[in-house]
């Protein structure tokens, strides 16, 4: 099923592949970033099979086969693909191309420049009179020696050029090569020039080499565009080439990349019909070399803008990106997560095909499992998809929330927590995947680094935390407290926080958990985040405390309900760990379990069942600190929020202030509706 984000993609994409007669333009390649899991390889399959009735090559630069090597085995077989047969399309013919791409990759003599100069001419002056002049070429490049890079060449080679075309190739090779800037003033013939290129491409130096596959492509440029203004071309494409290329970040890919826009660069008043859709999961260093100054984190989730009416779609706009003066440019975006209604599109086969005993006691399965598969996994597709499809794994009367929890559980013969991890974090240095799970316990990136007593003396994980934090595979950046923070993907951070839940005590030692969560509490710059950090090990009694009195404090005029509501929002958003024996308990149970006995204040006890209600349940969309992590398993029917409204009702009668009653009296009644 295809998402909403695809699709939207898709149709900017086709309103560049379709053209109207006498329009030519040039549109910059549009590169897609997305982390691993994104739905990058997906997206690339889906255009390509949607793409199918115009010339289309798709390549996945980072699978080709051992002879592929330089940018010009690339082009070689985006060449060949554009030019398969297909229905009501004529053939692209690439004549300049295909006897330049043979001269590339025949070996010539590079000892003797008039024996690599005279077999040469002798292939073109074939060329010029008799109609088999293309099979000597082909003998040429065979029985010298082995192509370069691609064994089948030659043979693919011929069907490129013509027939009609066979005697007007030398000509217009002539004119192409004679433009070509050589340094030098004498004139060449157009066998010497091919020499030239050849030993420059087989045996220059990296410049020379850089300069060869230039020419290569820009004669396969002006090639596609003469196909398509001369001799009827104009008329008979309506399409214009979609060239898909999947992990464009690669050493190859980068380099092929690199060559496509400078030789775009280098003729600018030209325009070719290729439609390029690259995906990276890194930034190439192509996109570093264009763009000026530092890119902030998820610059490119700017492409996603709001509707432009209230009921409008959602639209997608890549940025721009050039480097001044040169004319070398790329489009740009970054694929976003899921949405909630794209989840919830997602989710509905899957509830179609579950047991009725599954989804007892559920009034409304699709929106409930669409929204909390989507807080579990804030949309990241990989996730989405691993998550929806491990539910399916189950006896039939196993209801589906406990089947969530066994999912997304850090061991287990259904957890899918592992292989997720692995994935997410593939490229990560090993020293860091091992200290993730205590970096996971702090609310940022930065606390994490900065918590010196949280790592050795000379631990390298401070200083690789840091550069994660401005990393676009690894780092999301959210607003809080009037400033921007670099945090985990909350799907990672549940996921290591499973994994520290189980790692085992030293012998001598507290567990890594309740030792994290100390070391954080006691580095914490504010009483808000110290009591997070005493929760979330397990001290509810000191949480409550906590906000007990600041609750004093604005009964006595010194401070605001609002403000309160927003620490109690934020302490509740601390992370419970995960205990094997507490996955069969209800909500209701493990509220009860939480709950102190100890005597105390009302006002304390009925802030304390505030705070635990809120720690296990999942909020509404406006709760003040919504985008923080939370766990929408602790109570998967929202059984709890009868509870957290009584507790707001009953404090609202302890404020005088008429304000700061009416804040607890909405913030209660944001739960007397189901969140789904």
């Amino acid at each position: 099923m295809q998402s909403r984000r695809d699709v939207m993609i898709r149709t900017f994409v086709g309103q560049r592949l379709v053209r109207a007669r006498g329009e030519h333009a040039r549109h910059p390649v549009l590169l897609l970033l997305g982390p691993r899991g994104s739905g990058k390889t997906a997206l690339a399959g889906r255009l390509e099979a949607w793409g199918r009735r115009a010339p289309t090559a798709a390549l996945d630069l980072a699978a080709l086969d051992d002879g592929v090597h330089h940018p010009v085995d690339v082009l070689a077989r985006i060449a060949f693909q554009l030019n398969a047969r297909r229905r009501d399309f004529p053939p692209l013919a690439l004549p300049s191309f295909a006897v330049l791409l043979m001269a590339l990759s025949a070996e010539a003599d590079p000892e003797s420049r008039d024996a690599a100069l005279g077999q040469m001419r002798e292939a073109l002056r074939a060329g010029r009179a008799e109609d088999h002049s293309l099979e000597v070429l082909r003998d040429l490049v065979t029985s010298v020696g082995v192509p370069m890079g691609l064994p089948g060449w030659s043979a693919a080679i011929v069907p490129l050029i013509q027939g009609w075309q066979r005697a007007r190739v030398w000509w217009r090779l002539h004119r192409r090569l004679g433009r070509v800037p050589r340094g030098g003033s004498r004139a060449q013939l157009p066998a010497d020039a091919l020499v030239e290129l050849n030993q420059h491409f087989r045996h220059g130096t990296a410049a020379q080499r850089e300069r060869a596959e230039s020419v290569l492509l820009q004669a396969f440029l002006a090639d596609l565009q003469g196909a398509y203004t001369k001799h009827g071309g104009d008329r008979a494409r309506t399409l214009r080439c979609l060239v898909l290329l999947d992990n464009a970040d690669s050493e190859l890919g980068d380099a092929f990349l690199q060559a496509l826009v400078e030789a775009r660069a280098a003729a600018p008043g030209q325009a070719d019909p290729l439609v390029v859709v690259a995906c990276a999961r890194r930034t190439p260093e192509v996109l570093r070399q264009l763009e000026l100054g530092p890119r902030p984190l998820g610059g490119y989730l700017s492409c996603w803008r709001p509707p432009e009416r209230e009921d409008g779609p959602e639209l997608f706009v890549p940025r721009v990106v050039t480097r001044p003066g040169s004319g070398a440019r790329l489009e740009v975006a970054q694929l976003r997560p899921l949405d909630r209604a794209e989840v919830q599109e997602q989710a509905g086969p899957y509830v179609k095909r579950m047991p009725p005993a599954a989804l007892a006691g559920l009034t409304h399965p699709v929106a409930w499992l669409g929204r909390t598969v989507h807080e579990l996994t804030r949309g990241h597709p990989a996730a989405v998809r691993a998550v929806l499809e491990a539910l399916e794994d189950f006896a039939p009367e196993v209801p589906c929330g406990r089947r969530l929890r066994m999912v997304m559980a850090p061991e287990g013969p259904h957890s899918v927590a592992d292989t997720l991890l692995e994935l997410l974090l593939q490229d990560v240095p090993r020293e860091l995947f091992d200290a993730l799970p205590r970096a996971a316990a702090a609310v940022t990136l930065g606390q994490a680094a900065s918590a010196g007593d949280l790592w050795r003396q000379g631990d390298a994980p401070p200083r690789l935390l840091r550069r994660l934090a401005h990393d676009d595979r690894y780092a999301e950046r959210i607003a809080f407290d009037g400033h921007q923070h670099s945090i985990l993907p909350d799907v990672v951070r549940r996921l290591l926080l499973g994994r520290l839940s189980l790692a085992p005590a030293p012998p001598d030692g507290i567990s890594p958990w309740d030792s994290a969560h100390d070391v954080l509490g006691a580095a914490a710059e504010s009483g808000r985040v110290a009591a997070y950090h005493r929760l979330a090990g397990g001290d509810v009694q000191s949480a409550a405390a906590y906000l007990h009195d600041c609750f004093l404090a604005v009964c006595g005029g010194d401070g605001s309900a609002r403000t309160w509501c927003e620490e109690l929002s934020w302490i509740q958003r601390a992370p419970r760990r995960w205990e094997a024996e507490a996955q069969g308990r209800s909500a209701g149970a493990e509220f009860q379990h939480r709950i102190a006995r100890a005597p105390g204040p009302p006002d304390l006890v009925m802030v304390t069942r505030l705070l635990v209600a809120g720690w296990i349940t999942t909020h509404p969309a406006t709760d003040p600190y919504a985008a923080l992590w939370s766990d929408p398993l602790g109570d998967p029917a929202a059984e709890l929020y009868p509870k957290i409204v009584d507790a707001l009702q009953t404090l609202s009668g302890r404020l005088s202030d008429e304000t700061d009653h009416d804040v607890l009296w909405q913030r209660a009644a944001a739960y007397e509706r189901k969140p789904w």
